[in-house]
Formats: structure tokens, C-alpha cells, sequence
């Protein structure tokens, strides 16, 4: 079997997922160079799992003749950048998102990904969640019909940290670009119509209390897309039950949904009441597999010269209505995509 050579470029938390994946989960590929500034910590797990060890030059793997193909876990402030460093090493590149959090880089970004002739996906890994996955069949296939109103919710297990903020582009950071983000991409993706207006209303509920965290940490989000259906999300960045991860879809036709992944579907019966499992906790339990599938579908897309399904233009879109989404919450009126798409 052919196996296309990975380098990985950031050994954190989801660096370390897709590391994971890549040694163990995907034949397709094959990890030859880890990169991250301050490696010990991974490097001690790595020894520990017979990985390869990071080195602190991520310039090794651009270097390198034999690697393929970059996945970029590094900050989202760097995004940007080490895509067109990539690209122009001839590298195809796998970025987690947000693409960046500078509209202006991003299109730069695009621009030379496409002069550079190099494949582009971006790390939107609920598009590969065997759950949101079937919703979106379902609504391809149109079995709901004419779409008229998509409800999300997303709530983490867990808020981020002060290091979150405080980390290198950290002042771009907010729940809008680094956790909702993704809820943009999906309302895109199940309703496969661009969104024209966002109406955003946040709060800073789990972190009253501190006041060096000024960030919003809960917020609702209605959007309206170009055929005039609707949209809304509610986010939370702590659900103390696990990753409350849900969907609908409703149109015409009926409605297709989404409930939380539990780890039995064993309900018990009793005198004290009915208890069931709550949803999942970590994001490996939650999402591993679908880290894992969409970084395996990215190797294919190189091996087969195809498509990849989570293209730079889904990036772009995802944080312009995610600058909007922050907009209208600190504005107090709804803002229109029109008012930050650059041009094309």
C-alpha cells in the first residue's frame, strides 16, 4: 500500500490527536517528523508510545524532500503563515482551524495554495462525524425537503484556560472564532447555502467571576442564508455533563436529527428513578474517529488527485460569519456577511 509521508507541525492537545491517529489508525500514511517549540512534554509521551520525538525547527519538515503533506496544529495566529511556507515548499497541507483569524492572510493563503498547485483542507472534523455526516446525506438526498430551519447546539465539557488567551494571537481568540466556528461550518455544510446575516447575543456567564477573562463564554446566534431559511446556535464553553453535541434539520419533507453520542444506550428502570449514560467527555471519545477519518480522507484526496472536503473557501467562510457573529454581540444589530467578504 502506498503511504503518503506526513510531518506534523504542533505537538499540543489535538496536535497529539492526529498524531495518534496517524501512527495507529490511518495505513494510508506515514509519520516522519514532529515539530513543536517546546517539545518535552510530547517527547516524553512519544518515547513512552515508540513515536517519532519532535524536533523545536518545524523548517525541517518544509525542508524535508521526502514529506508529502504538512498537518499544522501549531496557534491559530500562525495558521496563515506556515500554510503559504508550505505550500511554497510544495507541500500539501492539512491546517485545523480557523484558518487564521486576519481575513486578509486567508485570501493570500488561498491565493497561493492555488499558484503553488498544492491540495488544501481544513481541520473541520465534525463534516466527518459518522452522525452529522448521515444528517447531511439525508438532506443531499432530499428527504427533508426544501430546508427551513437548522438548530445547533454545541456546549464543551470544559472552558479554555487563561493560556488560551494569553498564548501567542491570543487576543483574537473568542467563542465565536475558535468554538463556534465550527457550528458555522456545519450550518454551511447541512444546509449547503451561504449564510447573509448573523444576529449574535453573548455572555460572560461562567467567567463573572474573573475579571482578566473578558471574553464571552456563552452566546445565541440566529443567521439567516441567501434562500432566506434560518439558523440558530446556542454555545456554551461548559456543559459540566460532557460534549453536548446536537442538531436539527427541518424542512418540508420532515426533519432529520442529531443527538449526543453516550457510551451505552443501556437505560436503567428503577424504584430511584430512570438513569441513562450522559454524553461523552473528552474530544477523543467524542470526535477521535472523526480526527481520525478526516485526516485519512485529506491522504486520499492527495493519492487520488480528488477533491478535499473541507476546502480553503469553507475556512474563509467560517470566519468571516464568526467576525460577524463577534460584531453583532459587541454592536448590538445584526451584521451582514457583505459588510466583511473581501473580494475574490
Amino acid at each position: 500500500m502506498k503511504k503518503t509521508v506526513l510531518g506534523v507541525i504542533g505537538a499540543g492537545n489535538v496536535g497529539c490527536v492526529h498524531i495518534g491517529n496517524i501512527m495507529t489508525a490511518i495505513p494510508q500514511a506515514k509519520l516522519k517528523c514532529v515539530a513543536d517549540p517546546y517539545p518535552a512534554k510530547y517527547n516524553e509521551w512519544a518515547r513512552e508510545m515508540e513515536y517519532p520525538e519532535a524536533v523545536t525547527d518545524y523548517k525541517k519538515i518544509m525542508e524535508d524532500p521526502e514529506i508529502e503533506a504538512v498537518v499544522i496544529c501549531a496557534p491559530a495566529a500562525a495558521h496563515g503563515d506556515l500554510i503559504m511556507e508550505a505550500a511554497r515548499a510544495g507541500k500539501h497541507v492539512f491546517c485545523e482551524k480557523p484558518f487564521d483569524y486576519d481575513i486578509a492572510k486567508i485570501v493570500k493563503a488561498m491565493k497561493v495554495v492555488e499558484e503553488c498547485k498544492v491540495k488544501l483542507q481544513l481541520g473541520f472534523n465534525r463534516r466527518f462525524d459518522h452522525n452529522f455526516a448521515k444528517a447531511h446525506e439525508y438532506v443531499k438526498a432530499g428527504k427533508v425537503g426544501d430546508v427551513h430551519v437548522i438548530k445547533i447546539t454545541s456546549r464543551d465539557p470544559f472552558p479554555p484556560a487563561m493560556g488560551y488567551f494569553t498564548a501567542p494571537g491570543g487576543e483574537h481568540c473568542s467563542i465565536y472564532t475558535d468554538t463556534t466556528i465550527h457550528d458555522f461550518d456545519m450550518a454551511r455544510y447541512l444546509n449547503n447555502c451561504e449564510v447573509v446575516e448573523v444576529y449574535a447575543m453573548g455572555s460572560k456567564l461562567i467567567n463573572k467571576d474573573k475579571p482578566e477573562i473578558t471574553r464571552d463564554d456563552t452566546c445565541v446566534i440566529t443567521m439567516r442564508f441567501e434562500d432566506n431559511s434560518l439558523a440558530v446556535i446556542d454555545n456554551s464553553w461548559e456543559a459540566v455533563y460532557g460534549y453536548d453535541q446536537r442538531a436539527e434539520v427541518f424542512g418540508t419533507k420532515g426533519a432529520v436529527t442529531v443527538e449526543n453520542d453516550i457510551f451505552s444506550q443501556a437505560t436503567l428502570n428503577a424504584r430511584e428513578g430512570i438513569i441513562a449514560e450522559k454524553p461523552l467527555v473528552t474530544i477523543k471519545d467524542r470526535y477521535g474517529a472523526a480526527y481520525a477519518e478526516e485526516v485519512r480522507q485529506f491522504v486520499l484526496a492527495i493519492q487520488n488527485d480528488t477533491p478535499t472536503l473541507a476546502t480553503g473557501m469553507d475556512g474563509l467562510m467560517s470566519i468571516v460569519i464568526a467576525d460577524a457573529a463577534r460584531k453583532s454581540a459587541e454592536e448590538n444589530r445584526p451584521v451582514k456577511i457583505c459588510e466583511l467578504m473581501p473580494k475574490l
